[in-house]
């Protein structure tokens, strides 16, 4: 196996070394620690347009103070023999100190507090259907990993959203949930004994509302919402939750610092606001725009998408240029070849002329989604090999608004449903029951998805649900439907 791991660094703060690191790891027989390479370490704060804007970008070199910076560790292939108990297997690494000008945390000074912090990784063992417990040599499973970059720089005053968006490439189940941000320490590591401790909270701040503005986390997606019209710096911690045949196998946590800003006014003291995202899909139920949908396994979805910011016009008249990007598990590693991700056939993105992203243009940006699903997409407990259903892609337009970009992150959720059966025979008893005989897709595999079946008086509606079946029944009879036979060729009242 191999460990990596990404640090965030507030640039205005201490450097982080370019040297080896170590990962320690606890509760394994034989191995205590690993050793990390140092790969890169990257500006992330924002690119925005100087000139146009009138404002300063931040940058770790000339304009420190919110600017932002990654680091990139990575060790090389590490040999973990054994299972990991019950309690599993963690994977810590620590340090000190934290920023003192931190906003929701009590620490013990605002220019060189002791508090420090400690990220964390944890394998937990997996027993197959059998009952045997799974060695973790050879690996057979791979922890979830974040498609997105943190979001840590965001002007204030306007509703937004944005996902840390993991995935795993076994298509594990995986959920998202708020956890304390923890101090360095020295011994064991055991925070459920308070090593190391978890950090406290500045009323009325805690750990499941680190941010202001009315915060929310959805566990199923990751998507995180707020509206704050207060500046500040906000450390946040998401768990990721990875859960294979309903045990859980591995947890991962991300901590971050959000830097929101205050930021300077456009002409006319007009606040920056961010672009808007087209929903790409109707709600069969409400009949509004939605940015979720539902498809059965085989279909093609295939969707425009647009950034639009024309209200937002610089001093000098120009328009702001606006970006679109995407991340997800699914999509294609370089945006083009389906081959290209954990799951084939993988989701392909580009501005309609062949031009992957990220691409620009004034006020105005738009981009074209495909991505052909098939039966491997299906939640399906073939041999307990259950796998989600649930596919999230992170929609991202922004502006080049300095010193913050205006960004709005919008979710795509698609969920890939089994294949519809093809209805073979709908006949009528004589007492007026109808019998429904159907036939599965070949090679569909099994689920615990149920199929719906709807009946109707009439061809055109209403449908009303009556009953559900799970695979592998094929048949089913309506009783009391009073049924009759019409000598049409396309009459029946019974709908898969």
């Amino acid at each position: 196996m191999c460990i990596r791991d990404r640090l965030y660094r507030d640039c205005d703060g201490t450097s982080l070394s370019t040297f080896a690191q170590t990962i320690y790891v606890w509760d394994h027989p034989t191995v205590t620690s690993m050793s990390l390479d140092f790969i890169s370490n990257t500006d992330i704060s924002p690119d925005c347009d100087v000139t146009n804007s009138g404002n300063a970008q931040l940058d770790c070199s000339t304009n420190p103070v919110g600017a932002v910076e990654e680091y990139l560790y990575e060790s090389q292939p590490v040999s973990l023999p054994g299972s990991p108990p019950t309690t599993g297997w963690h994977f810590t690494w620590d340090s000190c100190c934290r920023n003192g000008a931190i906003t929701n945390l009590v620490l013990s000074s605002t220019t060189s507090p002791s508090e420090g912090f400690t990220l964390r990784a944890s394998m937990f063992p997996y027993v197959d259907p059998l009952g045997n417990l799974i060695p973790a040599e050879p690996c057979f499973d791979s922890s979830p990993i974040f498609n997105e970059s943190p979001k840590t720089i965001i002007c204030t005053g306007y509703p937004f959203s944005y996902s840390h968006n993991a995935s795993d490439n076994e298509l594990d189940s995986i959920s998202y949930s708020w956890d304390e941000p923890l101090d360095d320490f020295v011994g064991n590591f055991d925070p459920a004994a308070g090593n190391p401790a978890s950090l406290p909270w500045v009323a009325p701040y805690a750990f499941n509302n680190p941010l202001p503005g009315n915060v929310s986390l959805n566990s199923q997606t990751g998507e995180i919402s707020y509206n704050s019209n207060i500046s500040g710096n906000f450390v946040t911690v998401v768990r990721i939750d990875a859960y294979k045949c309903g045990q859980i196998v591995a947890s991962i946590y991300r901590e971050i610092q959000a830097v929101l800003l205050a930021c300077p006014s456009l002409s006319g003291n007009t606040p920056n606001t961010p672009p808007s995202i087209d929903a790409p899909f109707i709600d069969p139920i409400t009949g509004l725009p939605s940015f979720s949908t539902s498809v059965p396994a085989g279909s093609l979805v295939s969707f425009n998408i647009t950034g639009v910011d024309s209200l937002d016009i610089y001093p000098n008249g120009a328009s702001q240029d606006i970006t679109l990007e995407i991340t997800g598990g699914q999509m294609s590693g370089d945006f083009v070849n389906i081959f290209d991700c954990a799951e084939p056939p993988c989701a392909i993105f580009n501005n309609g002329s062949g031009v992957v992203p990220p691409f620009s243009s004034p006020s105005f940006v738009s981009g074209y989604f495909e991505w052909l699903t098939d039966c491997n997409h299906i939640a399906s407990d073939a041999g307990c090999g259950t796998i989600s259903n649930l596919y999230t892609f992170a929609i991202k337009a922004y502006d080049d608004f300095c010193p913050a970009n205006g960004v709005s992150i919008a979710t795509i959720k698609i969920t890939v449903a089994p294949p519809i059966p093809d209805l073979r025979c709908i006949s009528v008893q004589d007492n007026g029951d109808i019998d429904l005989t159907w036939k599965y897709v070949d090679f569909a595999p099994p689920t615990l998805e149920p199929f719906f079946v709807w009946h109707a008086t009439s061809l055109a509606g209403p449908y009303t649900m009556i009953d559900s079946v799970l695979f592998p029944i094929d048949t089913y009879t309506h009783l009391g439907a009073n049924g009759c036979l019409l000598y049409t060729s396309d009459a029946a009242d019974e709908l898969l």
